[in-house]
């Protein structure tokens, strides 16, 4: 196993529905993604939902697993931090992505995925 720790940084300006951030799984290699955590920021931030992406089949075959978020009391800042079971397929990517309905304000997440490298 060669574990790994990625940064994600997503960016929405105003007017923006969906993004993300994402690399390719080396050659040769299974990625497992076993924790993510998220740290948004920006007025529209409360307002987005945030996944984890990542591709098992073919390049066309991925799937976006949410990302459970929270305010933190008494700061109005919202985080997310959970273990995950997720995989990525050699040569495909993985990483975060933000949607929304309402982008009429900036948003800015933050997305660590940490898991390991297996052979495929």
């Amino acid at each position: 196993m060669e574990p790994f720790q990625e940064v994600f940084v997503v960016h929405l300006n105003v007017g923006i529905a969906n993004g993300s951030a994402l690399m390719r799984v080396p050659a040769g290699k299974l990625a497992v993604i076993e924790h993510v955590s998220v740290s948004p920021t920006g007025l529209g931030a409360s307002t987005a939902d945030y996944f984890v992406k990542s591709t098992i089949g073919d390049g066309s075959t991925f799937r976006e697993v949410p990302v459970v978020v929270a305010r933190t009391p008494g700061s109005g800042s919202i985080i997310g931090s959970h273990p995950i079971r997720a995989y990525g397929k050699p040569g495909t990517e993985f990483g975060g992505v933000v949607r929304r309905i309402d982008n009429s304000q900036d948003v800015f997440a933050s997305f660590v995925l940490a898991g390991h490298y297996e052979p495929a």
